[in-house]
């Protein structure tokens, strides 16, 4: 298990050249290497995108970084876990999961690193799993939700951006049930210290967002 320390989601401002230079350190720079981190960044700036951008990889990113995590499959886990994303559709998870099946040996990583990652991947679906490692990058991808208020509120609008094909009551169906299921879990945070971080202020933006509905 990783260790961590004090860090956040929100306030992180990433050039591309610092982002490259991170993809570059995980994965290596070779030509084929660049392929797949240039696939993946046009990838996250399609149209559409307002919350699952290249802004969501960079906070997970410096949340990697503050905590000293290292492992590829983790970094993996972070670049391909919303590589393929269509608001609503039930399968994101799965093919993202394929995309970085078939790019991880050209990343130079090996079975072990690809069963993890893309199990990973997998677990974003239900944000459920036994695995240790994998219930801390769960929290990492959550940590949104314990963002200062101002950030919160933002990441609220940006999800609302993507469902905008959908009418608002319709969405707001879907939104307080998806908030009221967080509210009920024992822990919204699977590991001690995202616990002890984002738990309590998690609960209270999701409490201040259903008042607005």
């Amino acid at each position: 298990m990783v260790n961590t320390v004090n860090t956040s989601p929100e306030g992180t401002e990433t050039t591309e050249e610092a982002r490259r230079n991170r993809w570059c350190e995980a994965f290596g720079s070779f030509e084929n290497n660049i392929m797949v981190y240039n696939d993946l960044c046009t990838r996250m700036s399609s149209e559409g995108r307002y919350y699952h951008t290249m802004d969501h990889i960079d906070e997970l990113l410096a949340l990697a970084e503050a905590a000293n995590i290292t492992d590829k499959w983790f970094h993996a886990a972070i670049w391909f876990h919303d590589a393929v994303y269509h608001p609503g559709a039930k399968n994101n998870e799965e093919f993202s999961a394929r995309l970085a099946g078939k790019a991880m040996p050209v990343l130079g990583m090996e079975g072990d690193e690809q069963a993890k990652t893309m199990a990973a991947i997998r677990a974003t679906r239900t944000h459920k799993t036994h695995d240790k490692d994998i219930q801390l990058f769960l929290d990492a991808d959550m940590a949104i939700l314990g963002a200062g208020r101002e950030r919160y509120k933002r990441y609220a609008a940006d999800i609302r951006q993507e469902f905008s094909h959908i009418g608002d009551w319709r969405y707001g169906l879907g939104r307080r049930r998806f908030l009221k299921s967080c509210l009920k879990r024992k822990a919204i945070f699977l590991t001690p210290w995202f616990n002890r971080k984002f738990e309590a202020m998690a609960r209270a933006n999701i409490q201040a967002e259903l008042k607005g509905f």
